[in-house]
């Protein structure tokens, strides 16, 4: 609607000046010409060729006009086309004059812009693919040098760089170490920086960027680690919040690049910002459940201290199951979940009334109920905090036999958790070699005999085969339990 009341303003303001002028000028002279003009002096001839001059002019006038009002109308058109989203519309430059100009000028203005939409455009699906992979990295369990390491690949290939470090403080706040490196050579990953030395130190120190080049050098040279030297080029950013520095992020520029966009370095300096953030909630949530998991294990060694006959049985355990996984060449962080969990393995026993757990006879009618819930008690504690929830499967099923005789879910093989299987094995040897109101102690070859019988039935032959190897290559493994 507001195009053609455009539109139609144009055309009104065209026959206005058209009128005033040619129309208008050419009436007053037809009249003044045949009325003071002397009849003696006028003839025929003079009026046809006035006529003839006034219409030729007026016709001319009436197609300039015209052509200057008709591209002002489709410039109108194609601006109202660009101002509604349509930035693939350019306007018409085959005209005369000043329109055209204004017409290439309108044209750059529209190019650029699209220019820079395309590059937001980019710069969104980008910086979105880069928040995907760090949420993934945090939705899986990896440590969080694996997390900086995707954070910071994604982060050079958004801004084109090409090398980048990230340093963490220390507990103490002595020196700086890399957790995290892309595009650095194998020797300098080892890079430690004290605190206050070099440029990462100093950064560290005083909160504040730095950059650096050839023509711009650190004024210590001297004081410069190896991974500063080869990095002439470079910035190097705190990575602060709520008034700590908890790192430093270091990026080289690419190989034949002198310097970094404003627009790139704002986005270094946001993810940075972003980062220190994520360093502050990590170790809040690492002292978090650094205090829960003691909490914890302070109450699993209150049990165990309730009954004379369990005191040591978790830290036994623990170590049984440790050697187990490591002798299967187990990974790492497996090895550290098994331990945690083999420490908390029995921690559902809070629930257990002490008239039920220190009974030396058969279990009163209510005890085998709440022997057989402790597995699932001991999930339940440890649901609660997100970071130990992949312990939940290992307390839950260190009761499940390999032959699906077992309890709460009555899982059998491969369906149980590998660490609940390994778990199995080291708790039930060191409850036969422990003295128990209910039973006898067992020597550490009978614990043995019990275990190759029960292969392949209550245990994994082959968690049973690496545990028998381990304490027959070692005596004392099994004895030093019951001294």
């Amino acid at each position: 609607m507001s195009r053609f009341s455009g539109e139609d303003t144009v055309a009104r303001k065209f026959v206005i000046a058209f009128s005033a002028m040619f129309i208008i000028p050419m009436l007053l002279s037809t009249y003044l010409f045949i009325e003071y003009v002397d009849a003696v002096r006028r003839d025929w001839l003079q009026l046809t060729l006035f006529s003839a001059s006034v219409a030729v002019l007026g016709t001319g006038g009436f197609f300039l006009c015209r052509s200057v009002v008709q591209a002002l109308l489709k410039a109108t058109r194609d601006a109202s086309a660009i101002a509604g989203g349509d930035l693939d519309r350019r306007m018409d430059t085959n005209v005369e004059g000043e329109i055209s100009e204004l017409a290439r000028n309108f044209n750059r203005i529209t190019g650029r812009l699209q220019q820079t939409i395309d590059n937001l455009q980019s710069s969104k699906t980008q910086i979105q693919t880069l928040l995907s992979q760090v949420c993934v990295s945090f939705g899986q369990n990896v440590d969080m040098s694996n997390m900086f390491e995707v954070f910071l690949r994604s982060l050079l290939t958004l801004t084109g760089l090409e090398v980048g470090a990230i340093f963490l403080l220390s507990p103490d706040g002595r020196e700086l170490s890399l957790c995290a490196s892309v595009g650095l050579k194998e020797e300098l990953r080892g890079t430690v920086v004290r605190q206050g030395k070099g440029i990462v130190g100093w950064v560290a120190t005083h909160g504040q960027l730095v950059t650096t080049s050839e023509s711009m050098p650190w004024g210590r040279p001297d004081m410069l680690t190896p991974l500063e030297k080869s990095m002439p080029w470079a910035i190097h950013i705190p990575l602060r919040t709520s008034e700590k520095t908890r790192g430093v992020m270091s990026i080289g520029l690419a190989a034949g690049q002198r310097e970094i966009t404003g627009e790139d370095l704002l986005t270094v300096q946001n993810l940075a910002t972003q980062m220190a953030v994520a360093v502050e909630n990590a170790e809040l949530k690492e002292s978090m459940e650094k205090t829960y998991v003691e909490t914890v294990s302070a109450l699993a060694t209150a049990v165990e201290a309730r009954d004379k006959y369990t005191r040591g049985h978790s830290k036994r355990v623990t170590e049984f199951a440790v050697e187990i996984a490591v002798r299967m060449d187990l990974p790492e962080a497996f090895v550290r979940d098994l331990e945690s969990a083999a420490l908390l393995h029995d921690i559902g026993k809070i629930g257990i009334p002490d008239h039920i757990l220190h009974n030396s006879g058969a279990l009163p009618p209510d005890g085998l109920q709440f022997v057989l819930a402790h597995p699932m008690g001991g999930e339940n504690i440890l649901k609660p905090v997100g970071s130990l929830g992949r312990l939940c499967p290992i307390v839950r099923h260190h009761h499940e036999r390999y032959d699906g005789e077992g309890y709460p879910d009555r899982l059998r093989g491969e369906e149980i958790p590998l660490a609940a299987r390994i778990l199995s094995v080291a708790d039930s040897f060191d409850a036969m070699i422990s003295d128990r109101a209910y039973k006898r102690t067992r020597t550490k070859e009978e614990a043995m005999e019990e275990l190759a019988r029960c292969r392949g039935a209550q245990f994994d032959p082959h968690c049973v085969d690496v545990f028998l190897s381990y304490l027959q290559e070692n005596s004392e493994a099994g004895i030093l339990c019951i001294s």
